[in-house]
């Protein structure tokens, strides 16, 4: 059996097919949608010219297929690949993703949260290491860090799908020195920690972290352990990290250009989904609650990609 296919497959639930079930019909095509994506494999992609910075993301192995889909739409979508570098969270090794991830045209890093720890008890931030360690979300915040450190980092999360290609958007690499964040209408804030280390993260417009480009440092190191420590005694909740980037953004940094990707959720029981080639968005980000409306969009992306190979094979043998 294909590695993706043996990973990733999931059982069709016969209730999708149940037209008076009382699911929404946008999230029965998700699901649908869902399913086929986890049976279909992807090939092994052509190399591309590489770019001059690391594309760091992160996942749980149960959102692996989403990972995929999200690589796929970068591949096709952009001109030049980055270095891709993938923070595990301890629920998969390097061994098991290289078997399902192979179709990817040029090596991909794994990193560990054991050498993100250690990387940031190295660079004296034990209180990031504390928080990388007990915490998914502090794991993402420690990962940006210590990478940035490195190199110029674009960190997108792996609920985000390419439909255009960003590098003139997003720059010169190298000029990366301050950290940039997506804009958000309503974006969720730890209130306690921004009020005590940055009152400006909760004024509009709001900081989303499902994308952050960024050379160097990204705060103070006073204020990161400080913020870090705040943090650590909730390490389930997302909105801790995401004050940490929001403070970062508002203290010394800006907002991404508007349509570099669309963080709304107007949509998200619609039979139509929006179209971001018409709205000349780059990306979506599809966070939590729009999951169903990413694989639909991922399969539309499938089907329009294969159509369009078809088609130039066609034109080859003219």
């Amino acid at each position: 059996m294909n590695p993706q296919r043996e990973a990733l497959a999931r059982k069709f639930a016969l209730g999708l097919l149940r037209p008076f079930s009382g699911m929404n019909i946008s999230v029965r095509l998700g699901e649908i949608a869902h399913n086929i994506l986890s049976h279909w494999p992807i090939p092994r992609q052509p190399p591309k010219p590489i770019a001059n910075f690391r594309y760091l993301t992160m996942c749980e192995r149960a959102h692996w297929l989403m990972l995929r889909e999200s690589l796929f739409s970068l591949h096709r979508s952009w001109t030049l690949l980055p270095e891709i570098s993938v923070v595990s969270d301890g629920t998969w090794t390097a061994s098991e993703f290289a078997d399902v991830f192979g179709w990817w045209p040029a090596p991909i890093t794994v990193l560990t949260r054991q050498q993100i720890c250690e990387a940031a008890l190295s660079a004296d931030l034990p209180e990031l290491a504390d928080y990388a360690r007990e915490s998914p979300y502090g794991l993402k915040a420690a990962a940006i860090v210590i990478e940035a450190r490195k190199k110029p980092v674009l960190f997108v999360d792996a609920d985000i799908l390419w439909f255009g290609d960003p590098l003139l958007l997003l720059g010169e690499p190298r000029s990366w020195v301050k950290p940039r964040g997506l804009r958000e209408s309503n974006c969720h804030q730890r209130r306690e920690m921004a009020l005590r280390h940055c009152p400006r993260v909760l004024d509009p417009p709001f900081v989303n972290s499902g994308i952050v480009a960024l050379r160097g440092e990204l705060m103070p190191p006073d204020l990161l352990r400080s913020m870090a420590q705040d943090a650590l005694p909730f390490p389930q909740d997302s909105s801790c990290e995401q004050t940490i980037i929001a403070s970062a953004v508002k203290i010394g940094g800006e907002l991404f250009p508007e349509k570099l990707s669309l963080v709304e959720f107007d949509d998200v029981f619609r039979f139509r989904s929006r179209n971001m080639k018409i709205e000349g968005y780059y990306s979506r980000h599809y966070v939590h609650w729009m999951r169903h409306v990413l694989y639909r969009d991922a399969l539309r992306l499938r089907f329009h990609f294969f159509d369009g190979l078809m088609a130039r094979q066609h034109d080859g043998k003219r």
